[in-house]
């Protein structure tokens, strides 16, 4: 019997083997096997939840590359494509169940979404299944049976297409990191064997066998291909946030909890990937809030037939009674629905006599006997047109060797990879300027034979060979292009197997020779390459300097959006109390982060410097570029003149509790509202000083040009001067330019906007806040994985657990670098348009700023034509001869095309006579130019299709300004119910305008602001 005593308890030992193989670590409560791991894991941070890890050496940082196209690379195969050709796509519907049900105060639930219907479709056969049942569970069984059946042939093509790849790993390094049911793998098999146990009757075929093939622990390249080939993708259209959550109840009972694999974004599943299978969701590679019509429309055209109501191309309208349909009984009814049961109190809309017209067309042309016939061609036809719109959506990609479905999940994740390439590709070359003549040294001949002696390979070189190549190669190294000498020349064998013969042959210089050593002569001199242009590439933050990490992650701001002045009309209100309004005009920075990305980037190797005696001299003469860490300030005699937008942007904690910081007349309005008064809370503001913050030398020197105080210096981060990317932001301006003219590039056009306004996202995303996600249904692994230190929350579903873990290891690789700069740069341009155009030009007495975004300025003026009539006069020669380094040129057609893309210029986005702007992302430009419309920002609120027009009108916002009042809209939607685990329709009453505003002092008029001096 054993005993485990420890003073006055005793404890019975089951299996003393057990117990003696654990070993838990004292602060994180970590259990380990081994005394040894406990003990690595106290050395590296157990008590954080994050661990973070660098490269550990100075690494150009470049996307993850497509593992195809590697291994086609790495085993010499030149003909073959990379790209996974063939995909499923899913489209359900659902019955929406009346439940009336209040939650909480301002919120109704009036429907829950029962799934209904899921219709399938492949690019493979090309065929449809509609699959109908009241039981939603049996329909998630017959889908995926489908998707299973379905997979297998798709598996079956993909394995066939890179069957000789497949084939050549396998004799290259045997079986390695497989595993094979009934095989000892100590011994290394080639294809011969796999042929022999094909011909034994033991598998059917190399499909066959490759299908029951498992992974090992260490992912061999058989393996990697595997996974690629294996996993076919799966594309729903919004599927992320609708069609997966309302399925989500019994997915994982359906299709398992092994080796599933998921990317969430609350509340959305961007990708779902078992061995099979990965669920994506086309949503993630188009801009937010395109709907299935649009999307369609731009990658097929829409339907071009000319009788929309007859109709039977597929890409014409579908129509489909969703509220009408309350249960699963409807679809039995054997005559159409009236027209009002195609209303939609959800969307605000109401069926036009067309488009019943139409349905009653389909209704006779498809001899539909029920509800449930229109129910499946209404879902068919949302999955037939989406295998084209997907495949004409690819082709773009490809021409940058991308497979979409491959090479991201989203298209951030392709468009840095886009962003990446175009990089890369216009890398420089080594002036090949050539040396002086000389002849290769015949004494070293008796030494390379010598070496092949002793390496049993075959010698065959000549001097009269060597000095050919030197003639030819005009006496540079063949790999970085130096000059040549007799010291330093060297032969080097092209073909490292073989000797050193004539024909396998290169001249390179001693050192190249060195470090080569066993790598292909095209990797290594691409290596050389890069390294000739390490200055001119970034880099990710490595381990040595990882402290810059936390310093730009402390120090990043993404766009800022402020009020300056909360209601200007013409012939009412005066400029700064002074001359009266007669105009407002929105202007719009074109493409403002791509002009960024097209600007000096920091490149090269980051390092950390502490600040020395004149540093800020050198970062002004251009000495030195990078980040500076320094407090700096606005002079007090510059403060009315920084008054309007006050330069220095930062996140702070905006204490509305503090009269002092917000000021009396937001603070009394803030404390009448009682329980519904704002909190304290961290925003982006614009202020006279920063403390600590780490400004970009192209920001900081303007400035220090424009009079702005460093008063202490810390450290700066020292990098490279290069415009890394003008060669991506130039690619995108001429893409959207060819596709204003030739209409058959417009869809690339689409592509690279789309692709110029995403790409270096990535950049500054934030590792820490992603989370793990597990599936469980065993009870013992779900205990164990609650009572883990990095368990963060849970949510169960029938059958399963979906079970979310804090990362505990994060690989920083990403340059976060590229965003701090980029959002900088696009803060100076910004603050160039007010100072050195805007308030250069006009007397303050004549403009006054309103509003201004990320990108956007709105501004009052004092006459009609600001540029023709009010710049001060001794400007007006100036303005003209500088006119087109801020607007777009016009003085004729084809360069004002031209310049309709060229980033970081200024245009006209809406002109008018009215504007009430209540908070960021709150107002209303009203009482328009003719060629514009009223323009409504209400974030959070719903609009158009008449919802809460009653509120978001210019009455609505002046009311609310006038009389110091909040007032409510409602929103109508669907989300995911934490109780039911379904979909609900939902109804929520919710602030639509709010009086309330702290990112500046509102002053006792309710109008006027001034800066917060936080």
């Amino acid at each position: 019997m054993d005993i485990l005593s420890f003073e006055n308890h005793a404890l019975y030992i089951k299996n003393i083997d057990m117990l003696q193989a654990k070993y838990q670590c004292p602060k994180c409560e970590m259990v380990f096997v081994s005394a040894e791991r406990v003990k690595n894991h106290k050395k590296n941070q157990c008590e954080l939840v994050n661990i973070e890890s660098f490269p550990a050496e100075p690494t150009i940082y470049k996307p993850a590359q497509n593992t195809i196209r590697s291994l086609l690379t790495k085993y010499s195969f030149k003909d073959a494509d990379q790209y996974i050709d063939h995909f499923i796509v899913y489209d359900f519907e659902a019955i929406l169940k009346p439940t009336a049900t209040q939650h909480g105060e301002n919120t109704v639930f009036t429907n829950e979404h029962i799934p209904l219907s899921v219709s399938v479709a492949d690019s493979l056969t090309e065929e449809v299944r509609c699959f109908v049942n009241d039981d939603p569970k049996m329909l998630l069984v017959d889908m995926f049976k489908y998707i299973g059946d379905v997979s297998v042939k798709i598996q079956r093509f993909n394995v066939n297409k890179y069957r000789s790849l497949l084939q050549k790993i396998i004799n290259a390094h045997g079986l390695t990191g497989m595993e094979i049911p009934g095989v000892n793998l100590g011994k290394k098999y080639n294809m011969t064997d796999v042929m022999n146990w094909i011909k034994e009757g033991k598998y059917g075929s190399f499909f066959d066998f490759h299908n029951i093939l498992g992974f090992g622990k260490q992912r061999s390249d058989y393996g990697k291909l595997k996974q690629q080939l294996d996993q076919v993708p799966v594309f729903g259209f919004n599927s992320g946030r609708y069609d997966i959550n309302l399925i989500k109840k019994d997915l994982f009972a359906v299709i398992g909890t092994d080796n599933i694999k998921s990317v969430i974004k609350n509340p959305s599943y961007m990708c779902i990937a078992t061995s099979n299978m990965k669920m994506l969701d086309i949503s993630n590679y188009v801009p937010a809030g395109t709907s299935y019509e649009k999307y369609l429309t731009t990658y097929l055209g829409g339907c071009k037939c000319d009788d929309k109501i007859r109709c039977v191309c597929g890409l014409g309208k579908g129509l489909f009674p969703y509220e009408y349909i309350t249960s699963f009984n409807v679809l039995n009814q054997t005559t159409l629905p009236p027209k009002s049961a195609f209303d939609s109190k959800l969307r605000g809309t109401s069926i036009t006599d067309d488009d019943y017209e139409r349905v009653k067309f389909v209704w006779e042309y498809y001899e539909m006997k029920s509800i449930k016939d229109l129910l499946i061609w209404y879902n068919n036809l949302d999955v037939v047109p989406f295998i084209k719109a997907i495949n004409a959506q690819r082709e773009p990609f490809k021409s940058f060797n991308l497979d979409m479905f491959a090479d991201g999940v989203s298209l951030p994740g392709l468009s840095e990879k886009v962003m990446s390439q175009t990089c890369f590709n216009n890398l420089q070359y080594p002036d090949k300027k050539p040396a002086s003549a000389f002849q290769f040294p015949a004494n070293r001949l008796g030494g390379y034979k010598s070496q092949d002696a002793k390496a049993k390979r075959q010698f065959g070189m000549t001097l009269l060979h060597l000095n050919t190549l030197l003639q030819k190669q005009k006496y540079l190294c063949g790999i970085c292009y130096c000059q040549l000498t007799a010291d330093i020349a060297s032969a080097d064998r092209i073909n490292n197997k073989l000797g050193h013969i004539d024909g396998n042959i290169l001249i390179s210089c001693v050192k190249c020779n060195t470090a080569r050593k066993d790598m292909s002569l095209g990797g290594f001199r691409y290596m050389k390459l890069l390294e000739f242009n390490s200055n001119r590439l970034v880099y990710s933050i490595d381990q040595e300097e990882k402290d810059i990490y936390a310093k730009m992650k402390a120090n990043i701001a993404g766009g800022p959006s402020i009020i300056f002045n909360r209601y200007a009309k013409r012939n009412e209100t005066k400029i700064r109390g002074g001359k009266v309004c007669k105009k407002i005009i929105g202007y719009d920075a074109n493409a403002l982060y791509l002009w960024a990305l097209g600007n000096e980037m920091p490149c090269g190797r980051l390092t950390t410097i502490d600040a020395y005696p004149g540093i800020v001299d050198d970062i002004i003469n251009d000495k030195i570029f990078g980040f500076l860490e320094c407090d700096i300030r606005t002079p007090p005699h510059l403060k009315d003149y920084f008054s309007e937008m006050t330069p220095i942007f930062k996140n702070i904690l905006i204490d509305c509790a503090d009269e002092s910081v917000i000021g009396k007349h937001m603070f009394d309005y803030n404390e009448s509202r009682k329980q519904s008064r704002a909190k304290p809370a961290r925003k982006l503001i614009g202020s006279y000083f920063g403390e600590k913050n780490l400004i970009y030398t192209p920001l900081l020197k303007w400035y220090l040009s424009h009079g702005m105080e460093i008063t202490q210096t810390y450290c700066f981060i020292k990098a490279s001067s290069h415009k890394a990317f003008a060669p991506f932001m130039e690619a995108v301006s001429n893409a959207r330019r060819e596709g204003d003219v030739d209409k058959s590039k417009a869809m690339i056009a689409e592509m690279m906007k789309l692709v110029g306004n995403s790409a270096f996202g990535r950049s500054g995303m934030d590792m820490s806040k992603h989370k793990e996600v597990k599936y469980e249904s065993n009870d013992k692994a779900i205990k164990n994985k609650i009572e883990h230190f990095t368990f963060h929350g849970l949510e169960e579903l029938n059958d399963a657990c979906e079970i979310t873990m804090k990362k505990r290891r994060l690989n920083n690789k990403n340059p976060i670098h590229l965003s701090i700069a980029i959002y900088q740069l696009a803060k100076l341009r910004m603050l160039q348009f007010y100072y050195d155009c805007i308030d250069f030009y006009f007397s303050r007495s004549d403009f006054q700023y309103q509003e201004m975004d990320t990108d956007s300025a709105y501004i009052a003026f004092s006459c009609e034509n600001p540029f023709q009539d009010c710049i001060k006069p001794e400007l007006r020669a100036h303005f003209m001869e500088h006119k087109y380094d801020w607007f777009p040129r016009d003085y004729n057609t084809k360069v004002a095309k031209f310049d309709r893309r060229t980033p970081g210029l200024f245009k006209d986005e809406w002109s008018g006579d009215a504007m009430v702007s209540l908070s960021s992302k709150n107002y209303i430009c009203y009482l328009p130019d003719a060629e514009y419309k009223v323009k409504v920002s209400a974030k959070g609120v719903q609009q158009g299709r008449g919802r809460n027009e009653n509120v978001l009108n210019p009455d609505g916002f002046e009311t609310v300004v006038r009389d110091r009042i909040t007032l409510q809209g409602t929103n109508k939607g669907f989300r995911l119910s934490k109780e039911t685990k379904s979909i609900i329709t939902y109804t929520q009453n919710k602030t639509a305008l709010n009086y309330y505003y702290d990112k500046r002092r509102v002053l006792e008029d309710g109008i006027t602001t001034e800066p917060l001096d936080i």
